[in-house]
């Protein structure tokens, strides 16, 4: 006979793949929204809180939302129908849907955001980037053109662009950080990374990391984090199946919010 789980359960659960103490002192994680007691039959996974999942969620009767990016990040004032955020929050809420978020905790976990990002890089022999944070990985790819790597990132990721920075330098060794990683090109630099593949970066980031010899592909946000939430369902579908849960889940179907027209 199956177990009935509860948002507590799942919360533990969730906990143990991405432990809280990892995340960044600024940032915000764990339940968003919801009551401990209710039950979890079904979970959607998505990038972010927005419109479309929300709707995802509710028309799929998920009980509960799992988001990569806090679905409250700053501090609310007040919950009502007057502000985009406030209003997806109340439709959750109405819904019975809870919502839990885990972000810079599941950026540096071993099996977590960058760790997806290298299996779909082929990136070998990889090692934590930045060792004070554990955000970041780095590691060697077959040798070739930076525009050869740069297709085959966008064609991995299914991004909708890449932007190139090229410093003149022959890829072999690839530092990565998903969503917003540039502040990492200094250490990518030192690790001896010829190529940084990341997202979010700022023009004189880019123009300083190529006058110091680093490539940059710059896949956007959403694309060097996605990979993230197959891969969550897959190890979640097994710890269900462990635990002889009662809990089916999915993966958000999300648009890009940023693209090229």
């Amino acid at each position: 006979m199956k177990t009935q789980v509860t948002v507590k359960d799942m919360v533990r659960l969730l906990e143990e793949i991405a432990p809280p103490q990892l995340a960044e002192d600024w940032d915000n994680i764990g339940l968003m929204l919801g009551r401990g007691d209710r039950p979890v039959r079904r979970l959607l996974l998505a990038l972010d809180m927005t419109e479309e999942t929300v709707k995802q969620a509710v028309d799929y009767k998920a009980d509960m939302l799992l988001t990569h990016h806090p679905a409250i990040f700053h501090k609310l004032g007040r919950i009502t129908d007057a502000g985009w955020q406030q209003e997806l929050l109340l439709q959750l809420a109405e819904k019975g849907v809870a919502v839990y978020s885990a972000h810079t905790n599941l950026d540096c976990v071993a099996q977590g955001v960058n760790d997806s990002l290298v299996k779909r890089l082929r990136i070998a022999d990889d090692d934590v980037l930045d060792s004070q944070t554990g955000l970041g990985r780095i590691g060697s790819v077959e040798p070739c053109s930076l525009n050869e790597f740069a297709a085959f990132v966008k064609a991995a990721l299914r991004a909708d662009y890449v932007v190139v920075g090229d410093a003149g330098r022959k890829v072999k060794r690839v530092a990565v950080c998903g969503g917003a990683g540039a502040d990492l090109a200094e250490i990518a630099l030192a690790k001896g990374a010829d190529t940084l593949v990341t997202g979010d970066v700022k023009y004189h980031t880019a123009q300083q990391a190529v006058f110091s010899g680093l490539n940059i592909i710059d896949a956007g946000h959403q694309a060097t984090e996605w990979p993230v939430l197959e891969d969550l369902a897959d190890r979640l579908s097994l710890r269900f199946a462990e635990k002889n849960w009662n809990v089916v889940l999915k993966v958000a179907q999300e648009t890009l919010l940023l693209r090229h027209v």
